[in-house]
């Protein structure tokens, strides 16, 4: 099958800059068009149960040929399941089952968490949730096929600056902490960003990095029929560590490419210092995108931003505004997660107010929603845009795999169980 004429001719525009792509960029909280950019070169700008087998071998066949991938609906009715949603391929089976039966059509499926992924791979070994080994079937394509037999899209969600996360390194000496210690972020002192509770990352001014990111996606889209990549974590995730910011990166590999780029340091301009580490996750999303457009054609690439546009750049240089007016992606799904309706309005409205032409679709966090009102109220605010909305979990709804403790027994207090019960009473009522 061949690309539709735009990406065609977006991929011919990938050729002429060598591999980078031309952007306007923003500054701070305020965003602008600041002429044509070009990227890269001078300018500024399993289960707390434990970790358990099914006793068997499953084999999946592939699927013989290709299976077009399957544009976004009139309607996006998405949801996201993570990656500690599910173990068994009963319990994949059973999540396509009720995502069907509550009207969803788009299943953002997590298959990359932090340098480990759920599915066989060349590049990642296997994540945590499998204990870093291969659990005798491939839950990747077990999800597409039921995903598919559902009548749903399935995007396979990836985590993208993640490398590691948790206080102590990981156990798989494979893995990308151990093997290519260089590419996380580290500071002036060449110390790397502290392991802890929350995300490690890797830096993406390094081109290496880029390339390896950019691989794994590509090894996705070639190997399965997902109908998208939905990229997450797509930004410089590194809220927890104080004074990240300032800090990272600074090694001398980094430093000397921005050199080289603009003949500067970073104290001699912080503005075009910004923009510069800015621009080198954007030249990410668009390495990731021709990836897309070559593998799997006409499969969509979508992107969880953060809630507000503008802090979305100004803290982890996250361009998401300009990726949706330049269709490097498809649509923004913007983590406008919050039990106040005006808030909610507010995150959403900006991204469509400054993105007019891009498709926005809600992303509606119902885990912080107690009551049938917030949740219903935010629905039918999507319903007035249009309909497009996603939820923030599958798990805030139904039982997943986490919830099983060590004797196979559900762990999950009855006010949780109240709690997804009303939510998909008003899902059922409001959101079809």
């Amino acid at each position: 099958m061949n690309a539709d004429p735009d990406r065609q001719a977006r991929s011919r525009d990938y050729d002429r800059a060598n591999g980078r792509t031309i952007l306007p960029y923003v500054r701070g909280t305020r965003f602008f068009m600041a002429g044509l950019l070009l990227l890269g070169v001078g300018g500024v700008g399993l289960t707390s149960g434990g970790c358990r087998s099914s006793g068997r071998t499953e084999t999946v066949a592939p699927t013989r040929g290709r299976t077009p991938a399957r544009p976004l609906p009139a309607q996006v009715r998405a949801i996201w399941v993570a990656r500690f949603h599910y173990h068994f391929p009963d319990d994949i089976r059973t999540i396509m089952r009720n995502c069907a039966a509550d009207g969803f059509n788009t299943v953002l499926w997590q298959v990359r968490g932090e340098g480990t992924v759920a599915y066989p791979s060349r590049l990642e070994p296997w994540s945590a949730e499998y204990c870093h080994r291969d659990p005798g079937f491939d839950p990747l394509q077990v999800a597409v096929e039921e995903a598919h037999k559902h009548g749903l899209r399935i995007e396979a969600w990836v985590n993208t600056m993640p490398g590691w996360k948790g206080p102590k390194p990981p156990a798989p000496r494979d893995q990308l902490w151990h093997t290519h210690p260089e590419w996380f972020l580290r500071d002036a002192a060449g110390k790397r960003q502290p392991l802890g509770e929350f995300y490690s990352i890797l830096n993406p001014c390094l081109p290496e990095v880029r390339r390896h990111i950019a691989s794994v996606v590509d090894e996705i889209v070639r190997e399965y029929d997902v109908d998208g990549v939905h990229l997450d974590y797509v930004r410089y995730a590194w809220e927890t560590t104080k004074n990240a910011r300032q800090l990272y990166p600074r090694d001398p590999e980094t430093l000397r490419i921005f050199s080289r780029q603009t003949g500067k340091h970073p104290d001699d301009d912080r503005r075009a210092w910004d923009d510069w580490r800015a621009n080198q996750l954007t030249r990410l999303v668009a390495d990731i995108r021709a990836a897309v457009d070559r593998r799997r054609p006409r499969a969509t690439l979508t992107a969880a931003t953060w809630n507000s546009p503008q802090r979305g750049y100004k803290e982890y240089f996250q361009n998401g505004v300009a990726w949706l007016r330049t269709g490097l992606i498809d649509a923004a799904l913007p983590m406008a997660y919050t039990d106040d309706l005006a808030r909610f309005e507010g995150y959403v409205g900006a991204y469509r107010t400054l993105a007019p032409q891009g498709r926005v679709v809600p992303g509606i966090g119902i885990y912080k929603h107690d009551t049938a009102e917030q949740m219903a109220r935010q629905l039918e605010y999507c319903r007035r845009l249009g309909g497009d909305f996603a939820l923030f979990s599958y798990d805030s709804i139904h039982p997943v795999a986490g919830d099983r403790g060590r004797n196979g027994r559900s762990k999950v207090a009855p006010e949780k169980i109240r709690q997804r019960q009303m939510r998909v009473d008003v899902l059922r009522r409001v959101g079809g």
